[in-house]
């Protein structure tokens, strides 16, 4: 008898779990599904669940994608920085894969991707996080003392 595949979507909520061995088989689920899924659909999902939840849970499993799933995961990024408010997520999950240094890493010089980010930053001139503006008004408060 063939085993049922559970539905990813009914799993990615039940990663926000608190229990531990329930988390590390929903984990090793997902991750059996992607490494036998060659198509786009679950590694989309999975992006787009992170855009909505920013679930830490999630952001483990796209910066740990392996090949063939790099070019989807690198598609799906590119396509999330021409909405601005998706880019920060974006760039988020991009400095996590890269602090990952997966094997695939070269290939990230050679998507549309960095054409994207470059593009957003040649645009964007300042965005501050508050700890910049905290900065920014203390420097004014200092000069003028």
């Amino acid at each position: 008898m063939a085993r049922e595949q559970p539905n990813v979507g009914d799993l990615l909520p039940l990663l926000e779990t608190s229990d531990l061995q329930q988390l590390e088989e929903i984990r090793n689920l997902i991750n059996e599904q992607l490494s036998t899924e060659r198509g786009s659909m679950l590694l989309n999902g999975l992006v787009d669940y992170f855009l909505e939840t920013n679930s830490a849970q999630v952001l483990h499993i796209l910066s740990s994608v392996r090949e063939p799933h790099d070019k989807h995961l690198l598609d799906k990024m590119n396509d999330c920085m021409a909405k601005p408010a998706c880019r920060l997520p974006i760039l988020m999950l991009l400095g996590h894969v890269v602090r990952k240094q997966p094997s695939w890493i070269h290939k990230i010089a050679r998507y549309p991707l960095l054409l994207s980010l470059l593009k957003c930053l040649k645009v964007t001139s300042h965005i501050y996080t508050k700890p910049e503006w905290f900065l920014l008004e203390s420097e004014t408060v200092w000069k003028s003392l």
